[in-house]
């Protein structure tokens, strides 16, 4: 758990700075932006946006307070040597509904040679309820003014009560991340990730290098973020780009996004995706939108050229603080009848921080 603020002053020098690198909006306007920084996912953009409130005046002592504890979290008052500036885990029990549990395929039969073939029903797609828990933690160490390595470890297990299938992921994260000067951020990260269900198992390797830029339009805050990387499976890799774009406005936090990546000789992979998210405070409480559309090539099943299309929409509440509602809906129209599909999934999602 990020340890509690030092209060030295309501303005320490730190925030000064961010007085000095802004210009002034009007005060109604700052605070709005400052309290649609609570909306967003990066905390730099969080810090921006809360930053610039507090040097305008229109800043309440508890987004004041939480703004210190962001800064703390990035690193901006190391005082020396290495410093733990975060260690905290939670533990989620969670309820839900999955379209494949087993890791099966979505159809019993693709079109071949003129006529069907069925597929036997044990490797065919099972939906049904799910009851499990997610674990999830972080470490910070920071070694310099704004820098700061960061580990994540993620893990999750959710069992069919009724057919007994189970499925585990497992997420690590490790990442140097490091204040260049101004609003200018460089981030070098490596992703672990691994997925086991009963009939299928997925292992990826991320390695990536990434630039962010923070800027300000009329009535408006912005994060740019330059990635370029490389995804790696077991017996195949892929380099990658990507553009993305963080923004705050007036009740509202938005993030868009491109990831590009080649072809892969006899592999099935994703060569283009887009997503956009949004989100906002409904009765009170944060709300998201997302969307998203992927494109995979490449690959071959028994002869015909395999090309699918996924296009995604979920919905998110946050019901209470500890407390999460999330819908997906995902349709995959694919040259491969296997894996053609409509796929609806709900999560629910309980927080209990353990330290």
């Amino acid at each position: 758990m990020r340890r509690p603020p030092r209060l030295r002053g309501l303005v320490p020098a730190a925030f000064a700075v961010l007085a000095l690198l802004l210009p002034a909006p009007v005060r109604g306007q700052s605070y709005e932006l400052g309290r649609s920084g609570d909306l967003v996912v990066s905390e730099r953009l969080r810090i921006l946006a809360q930053g610039r409130a507090l040097a305008d005046g229109a800043s309440p002592m508890a987004r004041t307070l939480s703004l210190k504890a962001d800064m703390i979290a990035q690193g901006f008052y190391h005082e020396g040597g290495l410093e733990r500036v975060m260690a905290e885990a939670s533990l989620s029990p969670t309820l839900g509904w999955s379209p494949n549990l087993n890791g099966g395929v979505a159809n019993s039969r693709i079109g071949f040679a003129g006529g069907w073939l069925e597929i036997d029903p044990a490797y065919v797609a099972k939906p049904g309820a799910t009851a499990g828990l997610l674990f999830e933690s972080e470490v910070r160490l920071s070694w310099g003014t704004g820098r700061f390595l960061q580990a994540e470890l993620d893990g999750a297990v959710a069992r069919a009560r009724e057919s007994g299938y189970e499925r585990r992921d497992r997420r690590l994260l490790l990442c140097s991340r490091n204040h260049l000067q101004g609003w200018s951020f460089l981030d070098l990260c490596l992703r672990q990730s691994e997925s086991d269900r009963s009939l299928s198992r997925q292992e990826q390797r991320e390695t990536s290098i990434q630039f962010a830029h923070l800027l300000t339009a009329e009535n408006s805050y912005h994060e740019i973020r330059l990635e370029l990387g490389d995804r790696r499976q077991p017996d195949y890799s892929q380099p990658r780009a990507g553009l993305e774009l963080h923004s705050v406005w007036s009740g509202l936090a938005t993030r868009i996004g491109l990831g590009l990546g080649p072809a892969v000789e006899g592999r099935t992979v994703e060569r283009c995706d887009i997503f956009a998210d949004l989100r906002w405070r409904l009765a009170g409480a944060v709300t998201g939108l997302s969307l998203w559309r992927s494109h995979a090539s490449g690959g071959e099943v028994f002869g015909i050229a395999q090309t699918d299309v996924s296009t995604g929409l979920a919905l998110f509440r946050q019901i209470t603080p500890q407390l999460d509602l999330s819908v997906q809906y995902v349709r995959t129209r694919s040259t491969v009848d296997l894996f053609d599909s409509r796929q609806l999934g709900l999560d629910v999602s309980w927080r209990f921080h353990l330290r």
